[in-house]
């Protein structure tokens, strides 16, 4: 036994420096009496580097994000979105005698929020273009809007209490944001010229583009609303006089699953410790890189010393593990989950073997403060031919309705003590 011990370590010396799997390193999940020795390795060479996320398409999302956050780390990240609505009901009743008391935007607070909201300075636009349900959307693509901002004069500033249940004269109603709108909108939506609008959808999504809607913040947060919930969408309070009687009544535009909508993120690093990132080119990841939602960042690895274990034709590999620990900071919040993937030799992004046996985990571990990926399948494969080695992809989860991000622990991040850095830890049978 203690010749083949040193047998194994001869053989690795000039390849990686190993060890023998401890309690500590995962050694519990290897049975003892099954005649097999076992050796684990966690120096290989790994090379990181942050660089810009590829656009993602965020239309048909029922949950819409809008606001500003700025931190140190990923600098100010502005979300706007957009929509369309529907008429409630064809060709409403509605006389030319009535007379507009007020309108108002609602949107139902998802109670998600990104940062910590305060009052927030609201702009409400009308779009110069229709939006299209078969169209497709992205998190960096910009709709063009008339300059006026549909607000009210004096009610562009308001309190977000994503929380706190909405009252209006004697009801209670879910919490809400509540946007009292310029009245010459209501006249326009219940008064068109040609009352064929009112008739058709799709007629009156021509006509009434949709609106973008936005918040010039004290950089203070991002809040989420859910669009189809019943309570958004817009409200015409209005007064019918015909005939001399007068009633009070209102008539809604709703935004359903058949409007089109989408969510913008803007990103700027300005002053950030991303000042030097240059979208188009790729951050040194040695010591931190850096994982964004909304279109932001993502990171790639890549594992240059991997297939010299090819010289050794008779290890298998038991466990590979891919471990990245993560700086916490309140001011930004982490993902649940993190995601990997390789670019095909089609172009496509391909999830690894480990992911399709729904092995792979990557979810985040707060005792630890770090995610880690079982990605044996996917080694074994570089190792054996069936895949090329190419560089992994970092993704991060949730990415057009969150404003998430995460610092990681480059492979160089502390040389005293590696087990705080980014690292693969392979174990191999024999």
């Amino acid at each position: 036994m203690r010749l083949f011990f040193w047998f194994w370590i001869v053989v690795f010396i000039g390849l990686e420096s190993c060890k023998k799997p401890s309690p500590t390193d995962g050694g519990e999940l290897f049975p003892g009496s099954d005649g097999l020795s076992y050796l684990q390795t966690d120096t290989f060479n790994i090379i990181a580097t942050t660089m810009l996320e590829d656009s993602i398409y965020t239309d048909d999302l029922s949950l819409a994000l809008v606001g500003t956050l700025d931190n140190d780390v990923f600098g100010t990240t502005q979300c706007i979105t957009y929509t369309q609505f529907r008429l409630s009901a064809l060709d409403p009743e509605i006389s030319s005698a009535f007379v507009v008391d007020s309108v108002v935007l609602s949107m139902a607070y998802n109670t998600t929020v990104y940062g910590k909201p305060k009052e927030q300075r609201f702009v409400v636009r009308r779009l110069i273009s229709p939006m299209y349900k078969d169209s497709i959307y992205s998190a960096r693509q910009t709709l063009p809007t008339f300059p006026d901002n549909l607000i009210m004069e004096g009610n562009e500033e308001q309190a977000v209490h994503y929380l706190a249940p909405t009252v209006l004269g004697e009801d209670t109603l879910s919490p809400q944001l509540r946007l009292p709108l310029d009245k010459e909108l209501g006249y326009l939506l219940l008064q068109p010229q040609d009352p064929a609008v009112l008739q058709s959808q799709d007629v009156f999504q021509q006509y009434f583009t949709g609106l973008s809607i936005s918040s010039n913040a004290w950089n203070d947060a991002v809040v989420r609303y859910d669009l189809i919930d019943p309570a958004s969408g817009i409200t015409v309070y209005y007064r019918d006089q015909n005939g001399g009687v007068e009633d009070t009544l209102s008539y809604q535009f709703v935004v359903t699953t058949d409007c089109a909508r989408y969510n913008e993120f803007r990103h700027f690093y300005s002053g950030s410790e991303l000042s030097d990132f240059t979208p188009g080119t790729e951050k040194q990841g040695e010591e931190h890189f850096f994982i964004q939602t909304g279109a932001g960042l993502k990171a790639k690895l890549l594992f240059p010393t991997i297939l010299n274990l090819n010289a050794y034709q008779d290890q298998v590999v038991n466990r590979a593990e891919l471990i990245i620990p993560i700086e916490v900071n309140s001011e930004y919040t982490e993902y649940d989950q993190l995601y990997l993937r390789y670019l095909g030799d089609d172009g496509k992004w391909k999830a690894l073997p480990d992911e399709n046996v729904q092995v792979i985990g990557g979810n985040y571990n707060s005792t630890y403060r770090q995610y880690t990926f079982n990605i044996s399948r996917y080694i074994q494969s570089v190792l054996t031919g069936e895949l090329a080695n190419k560089p992994l992809y970092v993704l991060g989860g949730t990415s057009g309705v969150s404003v998430k991000g995460i610092k990681a622990h480059g492979p160089k991040y502390n040389i005293v003590n590696p087990s705080e850095n980014t690292r693969l830890v392979v174990t191999f049978a024999h």
